[in-house]
């Protein structure tokens, strides 16, 4: 039988292309820079998130995603910059996908009402997997469904595969007067992988991965309290759409904001591109804000996904994730004793306001 397998994987070979597995987060909204390089020039001043989730706890050893950036606005340019990693480990297959990279945006627009953000970023990444092991595919997630490309990808001697890839995106964050109430919205598309992902170490494997291409939203209801005397509490709505391939992803959400904490629900489905059927999930997320001291802040965020499709909850054990992130508003590149030339990118200034990228 493994005889079998190992002939049907080489079968395989020339059809493969480079593919690795992308970061994918349930609180994607908790993690900016991996959804748009865009957000790069969106912070007030310096911002730092880390995320960690754990899938597939009762399948094997599980599937665990890690991720970390930090972004940095220019005190009187409208630009902003930042640096991630990304780390994604299957244990039992030793499957690992490991990426660095560098981000670089600008704004420009009224910093009262509106602003258009661009961002663009390029990243160096590493693949391996334990061939010995028979693993033909690192994409199938028993919640979510086939995530990344679907074309398989391996190494049969073990050697590790070095990849380039660049993304840009494009945000536009605002705010709609309804009801004598600013109602806060933005709109983004991103694209990643779009030069391809391509292998540049040694072995030159022949194929690239496939753009993917994220369109995301979000608006703001205000809906009790003023602006000018208390907190208010806020309805955000949000949505995701994602195409690689054949994979197709979406995520509605609406989450609770009322002072320093929040609570929502997230709705998540897959289109299985070899089966044609959906796979679908709905996340619980809580956070909090805490001040860590004079214009320090930081933000935890838990989120578990129950399975409504795939294997179910039984077999998988839903999906565990945690993130943080820590914003410094007065820490900013390039800071003088004058703010000639200082550019500030909208900002919705409701008491309050936890904001939802």
């Amino acid at each position: 039988m493994r005889f079998f397998i190992a002939c049907w994987i080489a079968a395989l070979l020339p059809a493969a292309s480079l593919s690795a597995q992308s970061p994918v987060f349930s609180q994607f909204y908790a993690h900016r820079p991996s959804l748009n390089p865009a957000y790069v020039s969106a912070m007030r001043g310096l911002e730092i998130t880390a995320g960690y989730r754990r899938q597939w706890g009762q399948i094997q050893d599980g599937f665990q995603t890690a991720f970390a950036a930090a972004a940095l606005r220019s005190c009187n340019l409208p630009l902003g910059w930042g640096a991630y990693v990304s780390d994604i480990h299957e244990p039992f297959f030793n499957y690992r996908v490991q990426e660095a990279g560098i981000q670089a945006g600008g704004f420009f627009g009224s910093s009262e009402r509106w602003s258009l953000h661009g961002g663009f970023q390029a990243g160096l990444g590493q693949h391996s997997v334990d061939f010995a092991r028979l693993l033909f595919s690192g994409q199938l997630d028993p919640i979510f469904g086939v995530q990344g490309s679907p074309a398989p990808y391996f190494q049969q001697d073990g050697s590790r595969v070095q990849s380039f890839e660049v993304g840009v995106g494009a945000v536009l964050r605002s705010s709609l007067l309804l009801q004598n109430n600013e109602w806060p919205f933005s709109l983004g598309l991103a694209v990643h992988q779009a030069g391809g992902s391509r292998d540049v170490s040694f072995l030159r494997l022949a194929g690239s991965r496939a753009p993917r291409w994220t369109a995301h939203g979000a608006l703001t209801l205000p809906v009790s309290g003023e602006f000018a005397t208390r907190t208010v509490l806020y309805l955000n709505a949000l949505t995701r759409l994602e195409w690689e391939s054949g994979l197709q992803r979406g995520t509605l959400g609406l989450i609770a904001q009322y002072d320093a904490a929040h609570f929502g629900f997230l709705y998540q489905f897959n289109r299985q591109p070899y089966t044609g059927n959906d796979t679908q999930a709905l996340t619980l997320t809580i956070g909090a804000d805490f001040a860590l001291g004079d214009g320090a802040d930081c933000t935890l965020q838990y989120g578990f996904d129950g399975a409504l499709g795939g294997l179910g909850q039984a077999a998988s054990g839903g999906g565990h994730e945690l993130t943080a992130t820590f914003t410094f508003d007065k820490t900013c590149l390039f800071k003088g004793k004058t703010t000639r030339g200082r550019t500030d990118c909208y900002h919705f200034a409701g008491k309050g306001y936890r904001g939802f990228y």
